[in-house]
């Protein structure tokens, strides 16, 4: 089950990245209630997320309203980018890689935390310390452009190169646990491909919250690896269609419903 908090930044990538708009506490334990989250629960994640920089508070009179920060924003941006692209392979010439190396003092723990996590959305892989990996030939200018305010891009090396040794199914599996992301694709299959997925939530809005975060998650560990170093019967394609169908079926309630939250947000 995703985190209160991916859920919720799944809904300020799929609904509040244009506009932005502030929404009331009752907004989020509105949206959250549909996944059985607790109202407890909901307003110590936004709470959380506000301590962390993802939400800023705005009062009106008596009532709290929070809507995403500029960091939360760019985060979704990319996360939204990566989960709804039509390419799960690698890009550039065929064999060639992209390396990427940073070293990083204690004082930036925060950023290289988060250089981290924008590297595994990129679909690298870490190798061995400070030294990451992925295949194809990867622009990184969004992923540093985003960390220059932190001086992180003048630690950071990076290059495109070709393997010198046959043992390139070695390297990987070192890299990636490709086992058991073949287990979690098989969960995801048995969770969504069913008669009835999400029994337990209540409507449109919380289903499709709960896949894109579901499938988000996945993606976030899966490296886009050349056919010829996939397991045989590799799921993630499986797991893609279904997403897709299932968004498609959902989606359009699911915006209508949370139309409804802002309306209602908007009159607190």
């Amino acid at each position: 089950m995703p985190t209160p908090q991916s859920v919720l930044m799944t809904m300020l990538g799929r609904y509040c990245v244009d506009d932005n708009p502030p929404i009331a506490t009752s907004g989020y334990i509105d949206v959250l209630g549909r996944i059985d989250v607790s109202e407890h629960a909901t307003r110590l994640t936004v709470t959380r997320m506000t301590e962390r920089g993802l939400l800023e508070r705005q009062r009106r009179g008596r009532i709290a309203y929070f809507k995403a920060t500029e960091v939360a924003l760019n985060v979704v941006r990319n996360q939204d980018r990566r989960t709804f692209e039509n390419s799960t392979g690698p890009s550039g010439p065929e064999g060639v890689w992209t390396i990427l190396s940073f070293s990083m003092p204690e004082t930036q723990r925060n950023e290289r935390h988060l250089l981290r996590r924008r590297l595994a959305w990129e679909g690298f892989g870490l190798l061995r310390d400070g030294v990451w990996i992925a295949p194809g030939d990867h622009d990184l200018g969004d992923v540093l452009d985003q960390l220059l305010p932190t001086g992180v891009g003048r630690r950071v090396e990076a290059f495109t190169a070709y393997p010198k040794f046959s043992d390139v199914k070695g390297m990987i599996s070192r890299t990636w646990q490709l086992d058991e992301l073949t287990e979690r694709y098989e969960q995801f299959l048995g969770e969504w491909d069913v008669p009835t997925p999400a029994p337990g939530v209540r409507d449109a809005l919380g289903k499709d919250l709960l896949l894109i975060t579901s499938w988000r998650q996945l993606l976030r560990e899966t490296p886009r690896l050349p056919a010829a170093h996939l397991p045989d019967d590799w799921p993630a394609e499986r797991c893609l269609e279904l997403f897709r169908t299932l968004h498609a079926a959902y989606d359009r309630e699911a915006r209508d419903l949370f139309a409804g939250v802002l309306a209602r947000s908007a009159q607190d």
